[in-house]
């Protein structure tokens, strides 16, 4: 297991099985993952072998990035398993095992930070919910995250077909303005407001994909960290059970 603890790629396939120290092969019933996500990355992260019915939540986030007129240089995304249940227990990056992992998470945000120039993100901003922290205002047609769940079958840019409506700019990404096409590929823009969503539940198995919303990448700065949830539940636990159980694990801050 130490090679998915302390690996970072910008894709991660998840393990079905999961080998305990005992020898014994169980399955996985969730996983917490840590994400760092430069805006000017066209391609995003991919966790790919995500399962029918799986729920992926994006749970926690930091990060303004500016979507106007600046650059950096090109770092590709990157994710890592920061920890997982089995067999009802937490494992992987347990306190025991979390500093290798921690080592390779701050190697991975240092070399994004290294590459953003100075005074880069002070204009065009957007947090990763589309929000302006500085006037309150939510971009509609570009910024903040989108998350492309296994039935968009790639990545979805910021083209018209997927803009989120009017009503969007002062009331957040809430699922009612999102566009039908958006709706037809089970994707969704995370916002923490009511009526928003941080979580999609996957109605065909295969890759998630997840990518800042633009169209033109060039001219970005700027990165997101995500701590994102897969949960399967293979036990009979409840969602908000495997939930509550990650979060409280180690590594538990640093995104």
């Amino acid at each position: 297991m130490a090679d998915t603890v302390t690996s970072f790629s910008p894709t991660l396939t998840l393990p079905v099985n999961f080998t305990l120290a005992s020898g014994q092969t169980v399955p996985a019933e969730a996983y917490k993952l840590w994400a760092c996500i430069p805006v000017n990355d066209e391609t995003g992260i991919v966790i790919d072998n995500v399962q029918k019915g799986d729920t992926v939540l994006i749970y926690d986030g930091s990060g303004i990035a500016s979507f106007k007129s600046t650059n950096m240089g090109f770092v590709k995304s990157a994710v890592g398993i920061a920890n997982a249940i089995v067999n009802g227990v937490a494992v992987v990056a347990t306190d025991g095992a979390a500093a290798p992992f921690l080592a390779g998470w701050n190697s991975v945000v240092d070399g994004v930070q290294s590459a953003i120039p100075s005074g880069a993100v002070n204009h065009g901003r957007r947090d990763m919910y589309g929000r302006d922290p500085g006037t309150g205002d939510y971009a509609k047609n570009e910024g903040g995250l989108i998350v492309c769940m296994p039935e968009s079958k790639g990545a979805i840019y910021a083209t018209s077909d997927y803009y989120l409506a009017d009503g969007a700019k002062s009331g957040g990404r809430q699922i009612k303005y999102y566009s039908a096409a958006t709706r037809s590929k089970n994707a969704f823009f995370p916002c923490n407001v009511n009526g928003g969503t941080l979580q999609g539940t996957a109605t065909i198995s295969g890759a998630v994909h997840i990518l800042a919303f633009d169209s033109k990448f060039t001219d970005n700065a700027g990165y997101y960290t995500v701590a994102i949830m897969v949960l399967r539940g293979t036990s009979g636990k409840t969602q908000q059970q495997l939930i509550s159980e990650l979060a409280s694990s180690a590594p538990s801050s640093g995104v």
